[in-house]
């Protein structure tokens, strides 16, 4: 048998003052004394289920839970101490001569049950503190580790415990000194709660679904085995056939981050025609041709969910499209049969597919439709506004059974169970339906029932039950569970066939139906096999040594890549799971092994995964891949992958540091000779893209001393895409140069005249070379330049050139809508903006992503704010926390702070707390992350949630630029002085609005030297810039000013059509002062 990690408990003893006998007495009669005493061990340790593993001198050593687990080892191996020391006191030869010190410990150890060979049975450092703690004993003491007691104080009573000093132990070990068996079993018991009420609540919630067409999301929450799958077992097997409701579930991995999508392909094979077909295309297609959609869309619509899944080729796309389809794909199927969807395990769940299931639970349609969610309380750990918000969200929170809901349990299930092991399992289990389960099926399989039941055979944790059972099993079966850990749900015969070839195909066969008999694995989807719970997977493979578990990750990755060939990408991520799992596995021994591991494979797979899942949208997964392959990839690899990682995210600081270590590395390479031209152009190439994430991406903003790196860096680029020789190149980076100029570096007139040719220049040439995405690029250049030189119109005519390029990807056109935002913005043109997006909004086909809307939303809700267009607010606010949720993983790609402040001054207006508060708290926490200016902006959040000025923990003087404007503002829309030597610092030009601004600062000085003439003209000419919103606020300063309450009316029927209770609120406070 090959060695397995297992948990065993440990029992050392040994005879205080041999040596001292060895002067008293004869040889031979010290022999046949320590005879005697090696008896008593050879006939209770076997008693109590331990194994004898050697005598050493005087000192017996015997193991308990090898070969044989039994789950209550610790407490056998107390029993038998006690045992010992009692046959020992009671010998009449022995008694008044010999005294013991025994130690016992529990922990895991490497082991074997081949007690032929010549190797140790156990090895690990538990077995060197079980003899540390013997010889720690005082004579006739028993002293146990911690793991022990905390095993065992239920059953024996211990002394105080007290700390020793063991040798090549950098800290005491804590001891307990036993005392002897407890009278009466110690057992905490749980809350009392059943079953029954919640059964009630899934069948009242499934009546509601079907009479009100409505859908209905239930979450089932609680820890392992307390009975979640039981629970939903029952409900389903309780549906009336008549009802016709079809039944579908998606189950979710145990490897955390590591697997997208993979659950969702038995759930999309389960619900087109029950799992009955392959899934393919045109059966996909099939569902939405049967809804009536266009035979295009229905193409689009199954290319998109396909995508998920690896099949039918990769498209690039947005996540929102993929999240989108899956969303029409099940309501559409609700509206053709009454739909019940399943996620088992959700906590396992990947980020990308939890985000995807969120999207779901907002369903649009009027459908019979209950999605039911199965997870672990770590779930809300995760996501703590799980389910929040929801329409029909049901949270059940399942609690441990009541003893006699137990009770009843046992009784179902065995019948000839006598009653004091009844009452063992109730305590035992704690109220955990799998807990009693699996107490009760060791019995079973050990063939004890009746009067022949022990419960000392009874395990008494769920990985001890488990792991009895796992010594019950035959060679063969254990070979394969240990196979099937590793694997997972991807388990098949032919994938045994080719992991164990050791065995015959009929002996694997014969192997799984001894699993299945036993309900230890159970078939799945498409001829493959499960784990019934996947508690008996992390036993199984916790069993594992880490060699084994190198070996079979690799050669399971290796049979995934042979067995399916010819569609390798539908398998790429799991292969580049057990690839890397073995290869960081072998690295983790501290004795390097002698284990032969392809690392490439390793890293075309995880790179190939990081493609794949970036072109489903899944980009933080793809991130996670291309980490991963950092971790264990050759320095010569990294300039590549890290490349690849920036290359997979959007402009952010994430980015910005991903191809700052490709070029870390590629200057490391080249470090010590001149690059040849091959190498300049790889260097070029990063430091663009690096550049164009400052510059054009406004990384920069978000980044502390990158406005100072850029020239030197620009440089750079310079002088090596020179060295290379290549034009392409050397055309993308003078665009770089063009959004420096106009972005970062302070630039006359003059001179961005001077380089607005080069843009042009530039566009000439990728228009030429056929290169969308440059094309676009070098238009934005233009842009940016029109912008600086106030050449609306200009700027205006670029984008819609811009929008016009045919095969643009969705981020090109998506910052082409932005810059005709902001150029109809500069222009005051603000309807054409307004209807310039919702023409857009309306315009999105099924399953189309909003992320390349985002910039254009952001820039357009102040706009909207601003000229009193809420109803637009309306509409852009859901569509932004689409986007917001979409971002939740990388804020450093948040790109979105003007518009969400903007929200955040509209739900104050409205005192809507609830908004108020998510609002303040996400933008806390974006700027936490990401800003430079993060106290500003922090305290900027304070002041206008709180209403307060007060609440700034910084000085007025402290703040600079678009800061200082929006302090500006607040102090004058409440009538509060603002610091005149503040008022440089408020310099901004947003959307050109110098005159609107200009007048800002007349009413400053105005409220300064108390001059309401000054005030009044300032004011006027606010109202003619479509100002409303601050006009009208400022209406209510002057009338309080003044004490002419005609401005009262002015503001009044503005404030009431924009329901701005707050404004509404301050309005009235000064209309009765003036009253009074």
């Amino acid at each position: 048998m090959p060695e397995e990690r297992k948990l065993v408990s440990i029992l050392f003893a040994d005879v205080t003052g041999s040596t001292a006998l060895g002067d008293e007495l004869d040889p031979e009669d010290v022999r046949a004394l320590m005879g005697r005493y090696y008896e008593h061990a050879r006939q209770i340790i076997p008693q109590h289920g331990g194994t004898l593993e050697k005598f050493i001198g005087d000192a017996v050593m015997a193991i308990f839970g090898l070969p044989q687990a039994h789950g209550d080892d610790p407490e056998r191996a107390l029993a038998a101490a006690l045992a010992l020391r009692k046959a020992v006191a009671d010998d009449e030869m022995l008694g008044s001569i010999f005294q013991l010190r025994i130690g016992v410990n529990t922990g895991e150890v490497m082991a074997t049950s081949d007690s032929t060979s010549n190797q140790f049975m156990a090895t690990g450092d538990a077995v060197n503190v079980a003899a540390r703690l013997e010889q720690n004993a005082n004579p006739g003491e028993i002293l146990a580790g911690e793991r022990t007691y905390a095993a065992a104080s239920h059953a024996f009573l211990f002394d105080a415990s007290r700390h020793a000093e063991v040798k090549g132990k950098s800290r005491p070990l804590t001891v307990y000194p036993l005392q002897g068996p407890r009278a009466t079993r110690k057992v905490e018991r749980p809350p009392l709660v059943g079953r029954k009420q919640d059964l009630m609540q899934l069948a009242l919630l499934q009546a509601r679904a079907l009479e009100e067409e409505r859908p209905q999301l239930v979450s089932i929450t609680a820890p392992a085995g307390t009975g979640k799958t039981r629970l939903l077992e029952e409900f389903l097997a309780r549906l009336d056939l008549d009802e016709n409701f079809q039944v579908a579930t998606a189950r979710c991995l145990p490897y955390g981050q590591t697997l997208t999508y993979w659950p969702l392909r038995g759930l999309l094979s389960q619900l087109i025609q029950g799992g009955d077909i392959t899934i393919t295309r045109p059966n996909v297609a099939h569902v939405f041709r049967e809804a009536s959609y266009a035979q295009a869309d229905a193409e689009r619509l199954a290319d998109l969910i396909l995508a998920t899944l690896g099949i039918e080729g990769e498209t690039t796309t947005d996540r929102e499209n993929i999240f989108s389809a899956w969303r029409l794909l099940i309501e559409v199927l609700a509206t053709q049969a009454p739909r019940i969807v399943i996620f088992e395990d959700l906590h396992w769940a990947s980020d990308s597919l939890f985000d995807l299931v969120e999207y779901i639970t907002h369903l649009r349609t009027q459908a019979p439709l209950m999605l039911i969610a199965l997870s672990r309380p770590e779930l809300l750990d995760r996501r703590p506004n799980w389910g929040g918000g929801r329409q029909n969200f049901t949270s059940l929170a399942l609690q441990p059974l009541s003893p006699r809901n137990t009770q009843e349990l046992i009784s179902h299930l065995m019948q000839d169970v006598p009653q004091a092991v009844r009452t063992q399992i109730v305590e035992r289990s704690g109220g955990n339906p799998f807990f009693a389960l699996e107490l009760l099926r060791g019995l079973q399989e050990r063939g004890l029932t009746g009067d022949t039941a022990s419960i000392e055979q009874l395990p008494d944790t769920v990985h001890a039950a488990v792991q009895a059972r796992l010594d019950q099993l035959s060679r063969p079966e254990r070979s394969v569970l240990q196979v099937a850990s590793v694997a997972g749900r991807a388990l098949s015969l032919t994938m045994l066939a080719e992991v164990l070839s050791e065995y015959s195909l009929s002996e694997l066969q014969q192997a799984l139906d001894g699993l299945l008999e036993r309900d230890i694995l159970v078939p799945s989807e498409g001829h493959t096999y499960a784990f019934l719970h996947i508690l008996f997977r992390d036993v199984a493979y916790g069993t594992l040594a880490r060699t084994q578990r190198v070996r079979l990750h690799e050669k399971i990755a290796t049979s995934l890549e042979t067995l399916n060939a010819d569609h390798l990408d539908e398998y790429a991520e799991l292969i580049a799971y057990h690839y890397r799992e073995a290869v960081t596995l072998s690295r983790q021994a501290a004795i390097r092994t002698q284990l032969q591991l392809d690392v490439s494979k390793a890293l075309h797979f995880l790179r190939r995964a990081a493609h794949l899942a970036s072109h489903a949208g899944a980009y933080f997964e793809a991130q996670n891949y291309l980490q991963s392959a950092i971790a264990i990839a050759p320095e010569s690899e990294l300039i590549a992958i890290y490349e690849e990682l920036g290359d997979c995210m959007f402009w952010s600081r994430t980015t910005a540091e991903a191809y700052q270590q490709a070029f870390a590395y590629w200057e490391k390479q080249n470090t010590e000779h001149t690059p040849d031209a091959s190498q300049s152009l790889v260097g070029a190439r990063l430091l663009r893209k690096l550049l164009i994430n400052y510059t054009r991406g406004g990384g920069w903003e978000r980044i502390e001393g990158t406005e100072q790196q850029i020239p030197v860096l620009l440089e750079r680029a310079q002088t090596l895409v020179a060295a290379s020789g290549n034009e392409y190149e050397q055309w993308r980076i003078h665009l770089v140069r063009c959004f420096s100029r106009s972005h970062i570096v302070e630039s006359s007139k003059e001179e961005l005249q001077q380089i607005l040719p080069v843009a042009q220049e530039a566009t000439t040439y990728f228009e030429q070379q056929n290169d969308p995405q440059a094309l676009s690029e070098a238009l934005d250049a233009q842009t940016t330049l029109f912008m600086r030189l106030r050449d609306y119109p200009a700027m205006l005519e670029v984008n819609q050139r811009r929008r016009a390029i045919p095969h643009l990807s969705a981020a090109e056109l998506g910052d082409a809508l932005h810059m005709l935002v902001f150029s109809y913005g500069y222009m005051k043109n603000y309807e054409a903006s307004f209807e310039l997006v919702l023409q857009e909004l309306k315009s999105l086909r099924p399953g189309q992503s909003l992320l390349h809307l985002s910039a254009a939303l952001s820039s357009i809700a102040p706009v909207a704010f601003g000229t009193g267009h809420w109803d637009l607010l309306e509409i852009l606010y859901p569509k932004m926390e689409e986007i917001r949720e979409q971002n939740s993983s990388d804020l450093s790609t948040f790109n979105m702070f003007d518009g969400y402040f903007s929200l955040l001054r509209w739900a104050l207006a409205h005192e809507n707390r609830p908004t108020i508060d998510s609002i303040a708290a996400f933008l806390r926490r974006v700027v936490g992350e990401i800003f430079a200016l993060r106290e500003q902006f922090t305290n900027v959040i304070e002041i206008y949630q709180t209403d307060d000025i007060g609440a700034s923990s910084l000085k007025l003087t402290d703040y600079q630029g678009g800061m200082a404007r929006i302090i500006l503002l607040f102090c004058l829309e409440r009538n509060l002085p603002f610091p005149e030597e503040l008022i440089p610092n408020t310099q901004t030009d947003l959307f050109g609005s110098g005159n609107s601004f200009k007048q800002d600062i007349e009413i400053a000085y105005a409220i300064l030297t108390d001059d309401n003439e000054r005030f009044a003209r300032a004011l006027e000419k606010l109202e003619q810039y479509q100002e409303v919103v601050h006009a009208a606020r400022l209406d209510i300063v002057l009338a309080e000013r003044t004490g002419d309450r005609r401005y009262l009316g002015m503001a009044r029927p503005i404030l009431e059509r924009l329901q701005d209770r707050q404004f509404l609120r301050r309005l009235n406070d000064v209309a009765e002062r003036l009253t009074s």
